[in-house]
């Protein structure tokens, strides 16, 4: 039971990530398609998502030493159907007249590899029902699909990486995971009248077209911020390898380059490409198209007063352990300065996600606003 345990830590390890990138393109069509994102289809695909990473750890994991399976002797399959029926009469210790046997029945691995497998794709099977409304015999036949998918790749040796399988194929898990979607199809049915339906998520989307969200201003940074540090970083190996280039790889040539990404299409009345994929502009207080020197200010008093602050914040910390009585003076000083404004600015923005009409202060400054794209 340790080892199952094992891999779904492993999965929770690497599921936001992976998480992110598998979902990105199915939200990005929702929003496109609806111009806002219901929370509950982003929940629903989350859980998807990491249901079926761990299912596919579990059934791939703990990966053994190549040489050790190299030397393996064990059965690479089996093709006689219903043989955990015969193991189970054989080798469980369960009898019915004798209550005392029945604790060591449930925990013998005889019980607990077939209810396991059962067990396995019942959330495959609820949400195939509840999720994408597939009919029971497509729940079956997509189930069977997945249970193939996972009885291959344990035969390929993970896709020819060992020798041999390290884990048998057997034809009893085609038959009790098939067997769990159909009961997770019958359990979705049961309980789908008490959850969202379709009509309701797209409806709490629709309720966000006009709301300029905290978060979608933060999904439209986060676009931005990775293209630029793939665009800097291509232009980093260039500059390694061009010495008259060199500076291509320095920091500052980052947060230039960030700086003109941010500033300039707005400046000429464009969003940027962050922006433009979930549908907002930068305006005036008024509604009004932008001047010229408001983009710049409002990258440099929004983006770079939080990395001034952090950085200052750093040069007082090392000024504290430094040698000399007036160092660590301006040092405190320093570090309570920073500490304050990080916590204003921290402040501001928990408040912007919280409240949707709130006015950051760094836009009042610059006068200016996200409005949605039309």
């Amino acid at each position: 039971m340790g080892v199952y345990v094992d891999d779904i830590r492993s999965a929770v390890y690497a599921f936001p990530l992976i998480a992110f990138v598998l979902t990105l393109p199915f939200m990005w069509w929702h929003y496109h398609k609806y111009h806002g994102i219901s929370r509950w289809r982003v929940f629903w695909i989350y859980i998807f998502v990491f249901y079926l990473l761990c299912a596919y750890f579990l059934i791939i994991l703990p990966l053994p030493e190549r040489s050790v399976v190299a030397k393996l002797t064990t059965p690479k399959y089996n093709l006689v159907p219903l043989t955990f029926v015969r193991e189970f009469i054989k080798y469980n210790p369960l009898q019915l007249s004798n209550p005392h046997t029945w604790k060591a029945a449930l925990l013998a691995p005889s019980m607990i590899q077939p209810a396991f497998n059962v067990a396995l794709t019942i959330p495959f099977g609820a949400m195939l029902r509840y999720y994408f409304h597939r009919p029971w015999w497509q729940v079956i036949i997509g189930t069977f699909c997945l249970s193939l998918f996972f009885e291959l790749t344990q035969l390929s040796g993970l896709y020819g990486y060992y020798p041999r399988p390290y884990r048998l194929f057997d034809v009893d898990d085609l038959l009790l995971n098939t067997s769990g979607g159909w009961i997770g199809c019958g359990i979705a049915r049961i309980v789908m009248p008490i959850l969202p339906t379709d009509e309701q998520m797209d409806r709490s989307a629709a309720k966000r077209v006009d709301n300029v969200s905290m978060w979608r201003r933060l999904a439209g940074f986060v676009i931005d911020w990775l293209v630029v540090a793939i665009v800097t970083t291509i232009l980093g190996i260039v500059g390694g390898l061009v010495a008259s280039l060199h500076f291509l790889g320095d920091s500052w040539f980052f947060y230039l380059f960030f700086l003109f990404w941010m500033a300039l299409p707005p400046t000429f009345g464009q969003p940027t490409p962050g922006m433009r994929v979930v549908r907002l502009t930068m305006t005036t207080m008024q509604g009004q198209p932008v001047h010229w020197w408001q983009p710049v200010l409002r990258i440099l008093v929004g983006y770079g007063t939080p990395l001034a602050t952090i950085f200052g914040l750093t040069v007082s910390v090392d000024a504290i352990n430094g040698i000399g009585f007036s160092r660590f003076t301006w040092g405190g000083v320093g570090m309570i300065a920073s500490l304050l404004l990080l916590s204003i600015m921290l402040g501001d923005w928990l408040w912007a996600l919280v409240f949707h009409n709130h006015t950051m202060i760094f836009e009042s400054i610059t006068r200016t606003k996200m409005a949605n794209k039309e």
